[in-house]
């Protein structure tokens, strides 16, 4: 049997699901899955990771989870009063439909479009549909439509809070030959050679050329994350560390070692250009093993 139950909290609400395979939290602010935790032998434990001091006001973005980055990636190119990582993750979306499909798994549609308010920050009519799949795995794909009369440009990302035992014993692996950009070591370009070791925490580096799937593996956890995309040449990997941390007043001092991000997109130059009435499909798949 499967359960999809409306709940609230403080000023969110929040859709719980359970079924056989696992429990999921979606906040309908932002469309944000906020957990997954399989019920499989030896888990238990969520995949995600969301602020002890996130806030849940309907006013800011959630801290955690799977927020979603749209239509651009980062700071606004020309403005920088408006919000980083875009607007959608600060808008209420609506649940369109939720189903059960046949092998018992939990499906759920989502969308948000275009109105007055949008069209002042981003003059293009659109469309988008998330559809989050809880099963054996947690899927996400991100529909955009272009309801415009002129060619959409933009970028996206799911940004991916995982939990992690202490990032500074978690690698990343599939990132190899990509462009690695370092935001953090004035914006120096290289190509990626092996697996990506985060023994020095800080760390906010895009990854361009980048559309295979990645793998997180955790040693104090004893887990392995798997990434897998489509639709998506770019990936990043961030945490704030020991320093950058203390500039967020929703993430606790001593709490960064307890998550990373690696998010799944198309960010800086890797546009999506999207014609009038045409559709580009973003997609996320995250699983787990134990070792």
């Amino acid at each position: 049997m499967s359960s999809v139950v409306f709940g609230q909290q403080d000023e969110l609400s929040i859709i719980t699901v359970d079924n056989v395979f696992a429990t999921a939290k979606i906040a309908l602010y932002g469309a944000n899955v906020l957990s997954f935790v399989p019920k499989s032998a030896g888990a238990n434990l969520d995949l995600l990771w969301v602020s002890p001091l996130a806030v849940f006001d309907g006013q800011q973005p959630v801290r955690g989870g799977i927020p979603i980055c749209w239509p651009w990636f980062g700071k606004h190119a020309t403005n920088s009063s408006l919000p980083a990582h875009g607007f959608v993750r600060n808008l209420l979306w609506q649940l369109d439909q939720v189903s059960t499909l046949e092998n018992g798994a939990t499906e759920l549609f989502f969308s948000i479009k275009s109105c007055k308010s949008t069209l002042e920050v981003w003059p293009c009519s659109f469309h988008l549909m998330l559809v989050v799949t809880v099963g054996e795995r947690l899927s996400l794909r991100l529909v955009t439509s272009n309801l415009s009369e002129q060619e959409m440009r933009f970028t996206e990302a799911f940004h991916s809070y995982f939990k992690v035992g202490n990032v500074s014993r978690v690698s990343v692996s599939g990132l190899e030959g990509s462009t690695r950009i370092d935001t953090l070591n004035n914006w120096q370009r290289s190509i990626q050679s092996g697996a990506l070791y985060l023994s020095t925490p800080t760390m906010d580096s895009v990854f361009l050329n980048h559309s295979v799937d990645a793998v997180l593996d955790d040693p104090l956890l004893s887990r392995r994350i798997y990434i897998r995309k489509q639709s998506s040449s770019s990936s990043v990997v961030w945490n704030p560390g020991p320093e950058i941390v203390k500039g967020f007043r929703d993430i606790p001092e001593e709490a960064w070692p307890s998550f990373l991000c690696v998010e799944s997109g198309n960010v800086f130059e890797e546009v999506v250009v999207l014609a009038p009435s045409k559709k580009h499909e973003l997609f996320l798949e995250l699983s787990f093993a134990q070792f």
